[in-house]
């Protein structure tokens, strides 16, 4: 999929070089070639889906293309950062590396995550509540929230959701509770590294997953992006505060297509586009010039 981004003399190779000698990793290799478990490996993992993110992004730049407002999911709200121009985008890779290694650390043994389809966000709040060891994670859209805690405790909270009518249950392959109480120790891991980081002044709105509000300031921002380990990821609030800012045209950027199914089901009627890769690129500018 990111082929195109990683060739020798393809328009992102001079970023690309620049992020290996920034990191000290072979991303090109990594994300050709693997091994599949090295590339999986949580710091190594999230610069190379930031790189993919941010080498298109820089394109888009290039071509002219306006944006008006920004979010990510999780990790992708680094690459908004990068976007409201409030982050230089190798400072974002260091970032994210950090991240990594503090949320690879400090995963718990014995917890992950599960995929909830079917139950309105108060039922699943409601019945994660009655449990001390699982806690909504991700409010992704209606009807799909994840939730995460220990194994057992999501086993527990499993049938209790069954019963209230959930459709489905599905445990996803993480190596941790991520965006729960479990994860403190990242959070203490990653502040330090993050504090280092130089932080701007963002340069249009940016709508953030801990609270769903618009946050310029790097006194505001910097915590958020600390907090956002242990908090859940409101997805559906930051679409619709999106929606309340005027945007009327979503572009997912980076890699895969999970983005922009979310939004098509928290605004039906939503104007999507996905790049993930040149062709998407590419086809994407030519609807926005004919626009």
């Amino acid at each position: 999929m990111a082929r195109g981004l990683l060739e020798p003399g393809s328009e992102s190779a001079p970023f690309l070089e620049a992020a290996e000698l920034r990191l000290s990793i072979p991303l090109r290799r990594l994300m050709l070639e693997g091994p599949p478990a090295e590339l999986q490996a949580t710091d190594r993992a999230q610069p190379a889906i930031l790189f993919h993110s941010l080498a298109l992004l820089e394109m888009l730049e290039r071509r002219g293309a306006v944006v008006a407002a920004v979010a990510g999911h999780s990790l992708g709200e680094f690459a908004g950062l990068v976007a409201a121009h409030a982050l230089d985008p190798l400072d974002a890779l260091v970032a994210v590396q950090a991240r990594g290694r503090a949320m690879a650390a400090a995963a718990p043994a014995g917890t992950g995550m599960a995929a909830v389809l079917g139950l309105d966000d108060d039922t699943v709040v409601r019945i994660c509540g009655e449990s001390d060891a699982v806690v909504a994670a991700n409010f992704n859209a209606p009807g799909q929230v994840v939730i995460s805690g220990t194994n057992q405790g999501l086993d527990q909270v499993s049938l209790l959701l069954q019963r209230a009518g959930a459709k489905r249950v599905i445990r996803l392959p993480v190596s941790g509770a991520f965006h729960s109480p479990l994860m403190a120790g990242a959070a203490d891991a990653f502040r330090t590294p993050w504090e280092r980081v130089h932080l701007a002044r963002l340069d249009r709105p940016q709508v953030f997953n801990a609270d769903g509000a618009v946050h310029e300031e790097p006194t505001e921002v910097r915590p958020l992006m600390v907090a956002q380990l242990t908090g859940p990821v409101r997805w559906t609030a930051t679409v619709l505060r999106l929606q309340e800012l005027g945007v009327d045209r979503f572009v997912e950027v980076g890699p895969g297509r999970t983005l922009s199914g979310l939004v098509k089901k928290i605004l039906p009627g939503a104007v999507v586009h996905n790049i993930e890769d040149m062709e998407g690129l590419e086809s994407y500018l030519r609807v926005a010039h004919a626009a």
